[in-house]
């Protein structure tokens, strides 16, 4: 499934080069644009998503976009009663629009329209669907960049995460623990409490999740004191 986004009509320059950020953030190339404002201002607010607008394809009318895709979805931030009467039902949630496009081929593209009004009724009514971010009612429209980027981030789950850095084997919290218990015994430390103090341990270390970096860190926290105690220890013994 190829996704490509579908600026319609929109005003300020500077917000076709945000969307274009967006998209390279969430790793999407696909850009068609109708009756947009794009001027110097919008490839510099694109930063190092610019490839995606210089290889954006500029269509002549709105329904241009049937010629280059399969589907087209659009948005709306507008759901109340009074809307019902423009805006094709039913309406989809971003999440719903992930799960709907699960398994499917081919290419869709998904249509933003004008900064202050959206998508006009005609518009909508030439989707096959429309998708809505759920907000607060009482402020429901978004701008056209944050709308991009909810939807993109909910299409691209599971596609990025973050670098893996291998959470520890409960047995390798084990072993910190008792190095954490040879720190207690060597610095005085309440004999009748150890045993309560490493089941705290274990659970704390265990319900963190704790990768092997940062266990790292820990054994050579605790590693380092055991030397220097040791240290001390041989030179009062001098």
């Amino acid at each position: 499934m190829t996704i490509g986004i579908y600026l319609v009509g929109l005003k300020i320059p500077e917000n076709v080069g945000f969307v274009v950020r967006v998209m390279k953030n969430f790793g999407f190339e696909k850009l068609y644009l109708f009756d947009c404002k794009v001027t110097v201002r919008s490839f510099k607010t694109a930063s190092h998503a610019r490839d995606i607008l210089r290889n954006a394809k500029i269509l002549r009318s709105f329904d241009e976009i049937n010629d280059h895709v399969n589907m087209l979805v659009g948005t709306t931030g507008v759901t109340t009663r009074r809307s019902e009467r423009y805006v094709r039902k039913p309406i989809f949630s971003p999440e719903e629009l992930r799960e709907f496009l699960k398994n499917k081929h081919g290419e869709i593209a998904i249509a933003f329209g004008r900064e202050d009004y959206g998508l006009l009724k005609e518009e909508l009514e030439l989707c096959h669907m429309v998708v809505s971010i759920p907000t607060n009612p009482d402020y429901p429209v978004m701008n056209v960049s944050h709308a991009v980027a909810v939807i993109l981030y909910e299409l691209s789950k599971g596609v990025y995460g973050f670098e893996d850095e291998s959470i520890v084997k409960a047995r390798e919290i084990e072993r910190l623990v008792e190095s954490f218990e040879r720190l207690m015994l060597q610095t005085w430390y309440p004999t009748h409490r150890i045993e309560r103090t490493k089941v705290s341990l274990r659970r704390i270390l265990g319900r963190s999740l704790i990768t092997r970096r940062e266990l790292s860190v820990l054994h050579g926290i605790v590693t380092k004191t055991l030397t220097y105690i040791e240290h001390l220890k041989k030179l009062a013994q001098t």
